[in-house]
């Protein structure tokens, strides 16, 4: 079965299972083992730390009953929230697309300048220089969104795949580019120091596949309030003027 869930990255050392550090994986891990349902999961994404998710998934191989395998995790974790399930026997990490969001706040920004560098980056392309991987580094990102909203831009990643850090540096060239530093293609085949954006502003909004996801039937009231509460840690407390709407589980 496979099993979407949120957490909040800012209260973990990173999503991927380490030794003596809290870590997302190494949380669900503990749960499961404790109870006797699984010693191994596989994930979507293993994202960075200070990196949070609404929509993460893992598959866990196990004959208990969905839901009262999801209310053991919802009622045994701190910081992370199974919300949907679907009864498919895939590896997660053969997922069609990934959707990850950055939240920017507006310090007088030429939105339209970011959406320039937004399309140079949309695409196929050798992004080596993007990322600290030295091998098959050329994908292809299908869209990059930049919308204003209020005190705050949010920029949607849209890709099956992606390399380590690419979307923090591909932001923080963007706001370079903003704030006039301009480039074109040939950004792809020499090294610029942009930088590398905050992690804490990044979020895996969700994981989509070729069939749908269940949603457990908890009330909308509760479920919005659920997305608040993650939403409400430090880095998020500029947040207000995000659209909620937005998010797959509210």
């Amino acid at each position: 079965m496979l099993l979407k869930f949120a957490y909040d990255g800012t209260k973990f050392y990173g999503y991927q299972r380490q030794k003596n550090v809290r870590t997302v994986e190494g949380d669900i891990i503990n749960v499961l083992r404790k109870f006797g349902i699984a010693e191994n999961i596989k994930s979507a994404s293993r994202t960075d730390r200070g990196v949070s998710a609404l929509g993460n998934v893992i598959q866990i191989k196990t004959n208990m009953d969905v839901k009262k395998l999801m209310g053991i995790l919802n009622s045994n974790l701190q910081h992370i929230y199974f919300h949907s399930y679907a009864l498919e026997n895939l590896n997660p990490r053969h997922a069609e697309r990934r959707w990850y969001r950055y939240h920017l706040m507006d310090l007088g920004y030429d939105v339209n300048a970011l959406k320039q560098a937004a399309a140079i980056f949309e695409g196929e392309h050798d992004f080596r220089y993007f990322t600290r991987v030295r091998k098959n580094t050329v994908l292809k990102i299908d869209k990059i969104d930049v919308e204003k909203n209020g005190s705050i831009i949010t920029i949607d990643f849209y890709a099956r795949n992606y390399l380590w850090n690419l979307i923090r540096r591909i932001v923080a060239a963007m706001e370079k580019f903003a704030l006039g530093y301009e480039f074109d293609e040939e950004v792809f085949d020499k090294r610029y120091n942009f930088g590398l954006a905050s992690p804490e502003p990044l979020v895996l909004m969700d994981v989509e596949y070729n069939f749908p996801f269940v949603r457990v039937g908890i009330p909308r009231k509760l479920r919005r309030e659920l997305a608040r509460k993650y939403l409400q840690s430090l880095i998020y407390a500029y947040l207000s003027g995000e659209n909620y709407k937005s998010f797959k589980f509210i």
